[in-house]
């Protein structure tokens, strides 16, 4: 209703995304069917409240990722068009502020999409010595796993995002 009353927007579409993201997460063992309505809906969300606000790259991360996930032609030519656009995004708030934890995160994730090992190792170490809570880089590793789990079904090498996971799971 808010989104129906306001418009889109990063904010918004993010927290409805995210809502549609865990639902999908927690059916998508048991109701198949179901989860992939739900993770659709999370798409749809993170694309809106990204191309809402384009410096937003908290949205658009979240829409590539579950576009990777999906896997299918569509979903991976829709990903490989925002991918830059979301760099951009990060790329513009590095320039305008000291960097984060959540720049490095999405930088990472970005280059793990990317399949950029190089890049992702220097934005992990970064992102690790930005750490202001002990729950953000289980955020990050959760959705290394994802991106590990649904690339490795497809047949793609995957084994260099293990010690990346382990090393976010094991921070503090």
């Amino acid at each position: 209703a808010v989104e129906e009353q306001k418009g889109p927007n990063p904010e918004t579409c993010g927290l409805i995304g995210r809502i549609y993201k865990d639902l999908w997460d927690s059916t998508r063992h048991t109701e198949k069917y179901k989860a992939r309505g739900y993770l659709e809906q999370a798409v749809k969300a993170y694309v809106r409240g990204f191309e809402a606000d384009l410096r937003d790259a908290y949205p658009g991360i979240n829409a590539v990722t579950l576009l990777d996930i999906q896997g299918d032609d569509d979903s991976k030519a829709k990903r490989d068009q925002l991918i830059p656009v979301v760099r951009f995004a990060v790329e513009q708030q590095f320039r305008s502020r000291e960097p984060g934890y959540w720049d490095y995160a999405t930088m990472l994730e970005l280059a793990a999409l990317a399949s950029d090992q190089k890049l992702a190792t220097k934005q992990l170490g970064l992102a690790l010595a930005a750490v202001t809570e002990s729950w953000m880089p289980d955020t990050t590793a959760r959705n290394l796993r994802l991106i590990r789990e649904f690339r490795a079904a497809r047949a793609e090498d995957v084994s260099w995002l293990n010690e990346m996971i382990e090393a976010l799971s094991g921070s503090e």
